[in-house]
C-alpha cells in the first residue's frame, strides 16, 4: 500500500507515515513526578518480552499532541492507518530486539484508546459512523468460543512450482494469480493452499448490549456484534461492563442479487477493550458533586433525607423504605483467609396485598440504583434469570441473564410468586453464593452474580390473613424464603387516620397541589450510593458487636421456656444466618451515613429492622412465639409440636395393638389432646409416604421395624 493520502493539503506516503509514527513511539515523552522526562511507549517496547504483551495501547490524546496529522488520519481512515502503524511498530521492535523471528514479529498490534466523544450503542447504526473509529460503553450479553483466524498462509503455484505467502483480510479470499512477474498463471484453480506455514490469530465474537441505565423509556435495548482479534479475546465474560474503542464496519445481510434490496448489517471490530472494574468509573464524579456529597456527610438530617428521597410519591411504608436504603448502600463483602466469601448484598422480599405500591417501589429502585434491572416473574425463565448456552451459526455461546447482568447492582423481580418452581429454583445459588454455574454443551463456566435482590410477591389467596402463618399465606418454598435477609408484609388494613392521610397524599399528587420533591435529587442520590460503595468500608465497633451479640442471645434464650426432651419441639426465634444479616444491615447503615465505623446506633438500626421483619413473618399465631422454622422448614413450632405428639401416640399404642393400630383409635386419643382429626390424617399420610409407617390391614397401621 504505497498510495499517498492527501491530508490537510499535504500528501503523505506510507513511508512518511511509518517514519512519523516510529518517531512518536521512540520520542514521545511526559514529565514524571520528579520533574524528569519519561518515555512511556519506549519503556514498554524495551521490556515488551518481559511484560509478555502482544500489543501496545496508545492514548489518542498523546498522538494528537505529538502529531495532529497522524491523529486526523487515524480518524479519517482507521483500518488503513492501524495497518501502517502496526508495520511501524514491528520495525521499531525489530530494531530494539534484532533476534526476534519474523513470524512472532507479525503478531504485534497497535491498540488505540481514549478516542473521546463516547456514543450510545443505538447511535452506532447511523450511516455517518460507518468506517469511523468510535468509543462506547456496553454490557456483554453473549460470548462465543475462541476460534483461530487464518491470518497468513502459503500457496503453491502449479505452473511455476513456487510457493508464496498471502495474507487473509476480513473474509477469506484465495489469490487470483501467481505473484511472481515471470509466471503467467492467472487461473485460481492452479493455486493451492499449503497445509504448512499457516499463521493464525485468535478470534472471538461478543454480543454487547446497551447499558440498562442508559435505555430510553419504552425502548428495547439495542445490541451489536463485536469482533475481537489477538490478545483481546477471552478477556471478558457475559455480564461484564466494558468500554470499547472500535471501527464500525458493514457486511451484506444476504448475497447481493439484482432486484433485491442491498441491505447491510453493522458490526464493530474492536481496537481496544477495557473492563470497567469499579462502579465509579462508569459515572464520573465532578469536583462540584464530590463537594456536595462530602457536605452531606456533616448534615445531621442526612438519614431522614435519604429515606424521604426513596419513592417520595409513595405514602408511608417507612420500614420498607429504610430496608431499601440499606439495600442500595449494601454491607461489606468479605473474603476469609481460607477463601470463603461472605456476601455484603442484602436481599429483601415484599409480600403484600394488591394495590400497596409494591411494583411502584420496585420500579423506582430500578431507576434510582446505579446498576439495576427490573423484570417480572411472569415473563422470566430460568435461563433468562441466570445464564444460558445458545446455539450459534458456528458453535455454542454463553449468554447472560438478569442476575449476571445486574452484577454489583440490584435485580428487581416483580410477581415473584407467579414464577414457575423450576425457574425460581435456578436463582438459589445466585442468592447465597452470588455466582451462576452452568454446564451445558461442553461449556462449564461460573459467572459472577454479586447482586442484591428486591422481590415482590402477592399472597396465595389474594390477601394476607394475619391469623394464619407465613406458610399458609404465601406459595413460596422454604429454601427460597430462607435466603432473604428481610421479609416484609404490606397489609391493606382499613384505618381512618391512615386512610385519610393516604387519600390526601394521592389526591394532592394528582391535583398538582403538592408534588413531593425528594430532598436529595435522584442524580445526586445515585452518585452518593456510588461514592459510598467505592470509598466507605465500615468495620463493626466493639460496642456494636456486643449489642448484636446481646440481641442474638436474648432471642435464642426466649425459646428456653419451651424446653423439652425432643429438640425438634424447640421454637427457633433466630439463626446464625440472621446474625450475618444483622452485620450487613449495620454496615449498610454506617455506609449510608458515610461513616468508617459501624457503632451502636448502626447496630440499633439493624436490630430494629430485623425485629420488625421477624415479628411480621416468624410469629407463630397458635403458640404466640417467634419461630423462624416457619421460613426454613415451612412448619411452625406448634405444628412440629403436634406432629411429635401424634407420632408419640402411635408409638405408645403399638405396644397395645401388635397386629396393627386402628386409625380411629389414634384419632380419638389425639383429639383428646386437642389435635384435630385432619391434622392426624395428614401426619399418617406423610409418614406412610416417607416409608416410616405402613398399613398392615385396611384402617390399621404400624411403624416399619
Amino acid at each position: 500500500m504505497n498510495v499517498s493520502t492527501n491530508l490537510l493539503g499535504v500528501a503523505l506516503s506510507e513511508e512518511e507515515i511509518i517514519t512519523e509514527f516510529k518517531n512518536f513511539l521512540l520520542n514521545f515523552s511526559t514529565i514524571d513526578e520528579k520533574g524528569k522526562p519519561s518515555f512511556p511507549y519506549l519503556n514498554v517496547l524495551e521490556a515488551i518480552f518481559d511484560r509478555q504483551v502482544r500489543s501496545i495501547s496508545i492514548s489518542y490524546s498523546d498522538l494528537v499532541l505529538f502529531s495532529p496529522r497522524l491523529a486526523k488520519l487515524l480518524l479519517e481512515s482507521p483500518r488503513e492507518s492501524l495497518k501502517i502503524f502496526a508495520k511501524a511498530l514491528q520495525e521499531v521492535i525489530k530494531e530494539l530486539h534484532p533476534e526476534i523471528p519474523e513470524k512472532i514479529l507479525r503478531t504485534f498490534r497497535i491498540r488505540i484508546k481514549n478516542v473521546g466523544g463516547e456514543v450510545p450503542i443505538r447511535a452506532l447504526f447511523l450511516s455517518s459512523y460507518v468506517g469511523r473509529i468510535v468509543e462506547f460503553r456496553a454490557l456483554v450479553v453473549r460470548a462465543t468460543q475462541v476460534k483461530q483466524f487464518l491470518r497468513r498462509a502459503l500457496y503453491l503455484c502449479d505452473v511455476c512450482g513456487r510457493m508464496f505467502p498471502f495474507e487473509s483480510q476480513e473474509f477469506y479470499t484465495k489469490p487470483r494469480a501467481c505473484i511472481y512477474p515471470d509466471c503467467n498463471n492467472n487461473n485460481p484453480t492452479k493455486i493451492r493452499l499449503m497445509p504448512d506455514g499457516q499463521e493464525f490469530e485468535e478470534y472471538q465474537e461478543l454480543v454487547v448490549q446497551e447499558l440498562p441505565e442508559e435505555l430510553p423509556a419504552g425502548k428495547l435495548p439495542e445490541s451489536c456484534t463485536l469482533i475481537l482479534y489477538g490478545d483481546l479475546v477471552d478477556k471478558v465474560r457475559p455480564g461484564d461492563r466494558i468500554k470499547v474503542t472500535g471501527i464500525i464496519l458493514t457486511e451484506p445481510e444476504r448475497k447481493l442479487i439484482e432486484g433485491k434490496r442491498p441491505l447491510y448489517k453493522t458490526y464493530v471490530e474492536a481496537v481496544h477493550l477495557e473492563k470497567t472494574e469499579t462502579e465509579e468509573e462508569e459515572l464520573k464524579l465532578t469536583e462540584e458533586e464530590l463537594q456536595e456529597i462530602l457536605a452531606l456527610k456533616n448534615d445531621p438530617d442526612l438519614e431522614k433525607k435519604i429515606y424521604e428521597s426513596i419513592a417520595p410519591s409513595i405514602h408511608g411504608l417507612n420500614f420498607v423504605k429504610k430496608a431499601i436504603a440499606a439495600q442500595l448502600f449494601g454491607g461489606v463483602p468479605k473474603v476469609y483467609p481460607d477463601g470463603t466469601r461472605v456476601r455484603g448484598d442484602i436481599h429483601i422480599l415484599l409480600i403484600g396485598d394488591p394495590g400497596t405500591a409494591k411494583s411502584q417501589l420496585l420500579k423506582y429502585v430500578s431507576i434510582l440504583a446505579p446498576r439495576a434491572i427490573y423484570t417480572s416473574g411472569k415473563g422470566a425463565s430460568a435461563a433468562g434469570l441466570t445464564a444460558a448456552v445458545v446455539k450459534t451459526e458456528d458453535g455454542w455461546a454463553l449468554e447472560a441473564g438478569v442476575m449476571v447482568l445486574a452484577d454489583r447492582g440490584v435485580a428487581c423481580i416483580d410477581e415473584f410468586d407467579k414464577m414457575r418452581e423450576e425457574d425460581r429454583r435456578a436463582i438459589h445459588e445466585a442468592l447465597e453464593q452470588q455466582t451462576v454455574s452452568i454446564a451445558k454443551a461442553g461449556i462449564v463456566a461460573t459467572l459472577n452474580a454479586r447482586t442484591s435482590v428486591l422481590a415482590a410477591a402477592n399472597p396465595k389467596y389474594g390477601r394476607y390473613y394475619p391469623n394464619r402463618g407465613l406458610k399458609d399465606n404465601i406459595d413460596l418454598p422454604p429454601p427460597i424464603l430462607s435466603r432473604f435477609d428481610l421479609i416484609f408484609v404490606i397489609k391493606d388494613m382499613p384505618s381512618e387516620e391512615y386512610d385519610k392521610a393516604l387519600a390526601e397524599h394521592i389526591l394532592n399528587i394528582h391535583g398538582k397541589y403538592k408534588s413531593p420533591i425528594p430532598p436529595i435529587p435522584p442524580k445526586l442520590f445515585k452518585k452518593l450510593i456510588l461514592y459510598a460503595r467505592e470509598h466507605i468500608t465500615p468495620k463493626l465497633s466493639r460496642e456494636a458487636m456486643e449489642k448484636l451479640k446481646e440481641f442474638y442471645l436474648e432471642m435464642r434464650k426466649s425459646a428456653g421456656r419451651f424446653q423439652s426432651d425432643s429438640l425438634e419441639m424447640h421454637p427457633v426465634p433466630i439463626t446464625p444466618r440472621h446474625l450475618e444479616a444483622l452485620v450487613r444491615l449495620a454496615e449498610a447503615h454506617a455506609r449510608m451515613l458515610l461513616k468508617e465505623v459501624a457503632d451502636e446506633k448502626d447496630a440499633d438500626f439493624a436490630i430494629h429492622l430485623m425485629a420488625e421483619s421477624l415479628k411480621q413473618v416468624a410469629y407463630d399465631v397458635e403458640s404466640g412465639v417467634l419461630d423462624v422454622s416457619a421460613i426454613y422448614t415451612g412448619e411452625t413450632f406448634s405444628q412440629r409440636s403436634r406432629y411429635m405428639i401424634v407420632l408419640d401416640t402411635i408409638r405408645k399404642l403399638q405396644n397395645e395393638f401388635s397386629d396393627g393400630i386402628p386409625i380411629n383409635e389414634i384419632i380419638q386419643r389425639c383429639e383428646a389432646k386437642g389435635i384435630p382429626r385432619e391434622f392426624v390424617l395428614q401426619v399418617i399420610q406423610k409418614e406412610k409416604m416417607r416409608g416410616e409407617l405402613y398399613e398392615k390391614k385396611p384402617g390399621h397401621i404400624l411403624f416399619v421395624t
